[in-house]
């Protein structure tokens, strides 16, 4: 099948594809002419109900009116307009079900055509009534009022037109042969709604399918699942939440148009996998659901997912481009108090824990996923309140010059004042800023603090070569266009020259959009600011991309270091980084020095600069403004201490960059 090929949109039998896993029962199949007859919500039905009823009160005080013009007399009139008041009263009770108002109603608005009819002694104009009130009751967009209206007409035409033919016609023919010209009447006016029925059955089919695919949508999805869940066995009952995980970068790399055809082509089969009953939609972008019904067990539903997970196996080709497509799925089952929307979320939290556990997998909702999201969504709350009102400092790590031991810059990490948990470490916090958005505002000010405070130290401390500050950059920040800005506006208001700002940045964050990160880098660098690549040798392209990007230093990952011994094969790895990075004219910062050991062999493979628990732990400013003072006066290097234990470190002492 061409991936050109457009998605028919499927009948509510959803997809062709049979297996051992088929239901054990078929649902009927509603022709395709019908439209799908969607369940209003109740807002949108309450004031549909509410004008038509509105409707049939005001016939009430018309038809009295028009008889007394008919000169027909007060008490038959009286006695004929009397019949549309029991279904006014039905009509306004609210507590009745829908379908017994709404029916009610209905009844009540072709009672009152005919009663147009009959007092107009069979007046061919007079049934033009009927065309009207049949098209007012399409509103509900329900077939039961619609077709109680339509038989009524047809009966009443040929009962009536039986026992008192000219209370219905006036011509000889129609007197003569009531039910066939009831008949005939009943078809004028079903042809005369024609339009109105179209135009219902097109606006569902816009409103309830997709336009790229075809597929029903996320309306349509939810209620077909309000449908299962109220009609079917709950317990056979999942949702797969399918997500594709490498879309965006397929779209980026060959344009929207691939990305469309890739769409259609994989709903195409996506939908083979399906069993007759299941119903696949397209929820939006490249997130497609599941309703699966009828399943003999957990086994099946995971069944069915393996099979659609293999879809994403062979590339798919689209004119002379081939596109690899990977996705997750998440797996939900229903229970006896869970909600269409409640389902569809709890296999969404699925899907975002299989991609969080690397994409590629099927993951079963569990009830602590649900909790994990509430805390996030609770955490970023308090996140927006914390950045409002300052709530977050600034601790400083001491980085040491290996050649002189002494301290010429710091590292600036952000930790979370909370108001009632205390200092929280950036672990606790960083991912939910990141994802939030929250990162970039927090960022700003930590630049600027962190400008400010290394500027203040600079004027207390004229004599000493310049003191520089190393300031963490997250992936969000590194893509944000107003970075630049950012840090020129913190320069300038600090006083601080761009020489003494080192901002550093993870591999990951620049090669997951390269394209756009580089620009930003050398505007920076135009800048004046250095540039540091963090955690160096932890990622997989590290030296291919090392000549392109724009850094004047690397920091050696403290993995590396921990059990750094002379003969050791961290050490030959460590000696290869350092070599590297002066062969290309930057300079080394090791991190995580913990031992005097470790500094020795630091020292003799001729890193340039160090930081570890060994030369300084992360501290306020007071603390290191003193460790500063003290180690200028007596003019000597920073003082080592005895050697502790890195992890036997308070987690809010040290853990931690902002990214």
């Amino acid at each position: 099948m061409s991936a050109a090929t457009a998605v028919a949109p499927p009948v509510e039998g959803g997809a062709r594809h049979t297996d051992t896993d088929a239901p054990r029962s078929r649902r009927f199949k509603r022709p395709w002419f019908l439209p799908e007859g969607r369940r209003l919500s109740e807002e949108v039905w309450r004031q549909r109900h509410r004008g038509l009823t509105l409707l049939l009160w005001a016939h009430i005080p018309a038809l009295f009116v028009f008889g007394l013009l008919r000169h027909l007399g007060t008490g038959s009139v009286v006695g004929q307009v009397s019949v549309l008041v029991l279904p006014g009263i039905v009509a306004s009770l609210p507590f009745l079900g829908r379908n017994v108002r709404s029916a009610s109603t209905s009844i009540g608005l072709v009672v009152g055509a005919s009663l147009l009819v009959h007092m107009s002694g069979g007046s061919i104009e007079a049934h033009f009534q009927f065309f009207v009130i049949i098209a007012f009751l399409t509103l509900y967009q329900a077939w039961l009022p619609f077709l109680l209206a339509l038989a009524y007409v047809v009966i009443e035409h040929g009962l009536v037109g039986a026992i008192d033919p000219t209370a219905v016609y006036n011509n000889s023919a129609e007197i003569h042969q009531p039910w066939k010209w009831a008949a005939i009447h009943g078809g004028f006016v079903l042809a005369a709604s024609f339009a109105n029925v179209l135009s219902w059955r097109l606006t569902e089919q816009e409103a309830l399918h997709d336009g790229l695919t075809g597929l029903p949508n996320r309306v349509f999805f939810l209620d077909v699942l309000e449908k299962v869940l109220a009609n079917r066995d709950r317990a056979t009952t999942a949702v797969l939440f399918v997500d594709l995980d490498n879309f965006k970068d397929a779209n980026d790399a060959f344009g929207h148009q691939v990305g469309d055809e890739l769409l259609i082509a994989l709903s195409h089969r996506l939908q083979r996998q399906l069993r007759a009953g299941d119903v696949l939609a397209r929820l939006g972008g490249d997130e497609f659901a599941v309703v699966l019904t009828d399943l003999l067990g957990r086994d099946c539903a995971q069944s069915i997912a393996q099979r659609m997970l293999k879809v994403f196996e062979e590339p798919v080709r689209i004119g002379d481009v081939t596109v690899g497509a990977f996705a997750s799925i998440g797996v939900a089952f229903a229970d006896e108090s869970t909600t269409a929307a409640h389902l569809l979320r709890n296999a969404d939290l699925a899907m975002y824990e299989a991609k969080r556990d690397g994409g590629g997998r099927i993951v079963e909702y569990k009830p602590i996923l649900h909790t994990a999201a509430i805390r996030r969504t609770e955490l970023e709350a308090e996140l927006r309140v914390a950045v409002a009102e300052g709530q977050f400092v600034l601790d400083y790590q001491p980085i040491v010059d290996l050649a002189t031991s002494r301290i010429i810059g710091t590292e600036a990490l952000v930790r979370w004042n909370h108001p009632t948990r205390g200092l929280l470490a950036p672990g606790e916090f960083i991912n939910a800023a990141e994802v939030s958005g929250l990162i970039v505002p927090l960022g700003a000010w930590v630049i600027r603090t962190a400008c400010e405070q290394t500027a203040r130290w600079q004027q207390q401390e004229p004599d000493r070569a310049p003191i520089t500050v190393a300031v963490n950059l997250s992936p969000r920040q590194l893509v944000d266009r107003t970075l630049v800005a950012t840090v020129a506006q913190a320069l300038h208001e600090t006083g601080l020259d761009a020489s003494s700002l080192c901002l550093e940045i993870t591999e990951g964050s620049v090669i997951k959009d390269f394209d756009a990160t580089m620009p930003i880098l050398h505007a920076l660098r135009t800048l004046g600011v250095s540039l540091a690549l963090d955690d160096f040798g932890t990622g997989y392209s590290s030296l291919s991309y090392l000549k392109e990007l724009p850094v004047t230093s690397v920091k050696i990952d403290r993995s590396f270091i921990g059990d750094l011994e002379i003969d050791s094969p961290n050490s030959q790895i460590v000696l290869a980084i350092i070599e590297l990075a002066h062969a290309l004219g930057m300079r080394v910062t090791a991190e995580g020095a913990e031992t005097e050991q470790q500094l020795d062999v630091l020292k003799s493979m001729k890193s340039d600069q160090a930081q570890g628990y060994l030369l300084g732990r992360p501290m306020s400013p007071a603390a290191l403004s003193a460790m500063l003072a003290a180690s200028l006066g007596a003019d000597c290097p920073v003082p080592v201490p005895r050697q502790t234990s890195y992890e036997s470190m308070p987690t809010a002492a040290w853990s931690g960059e902002i990214a």
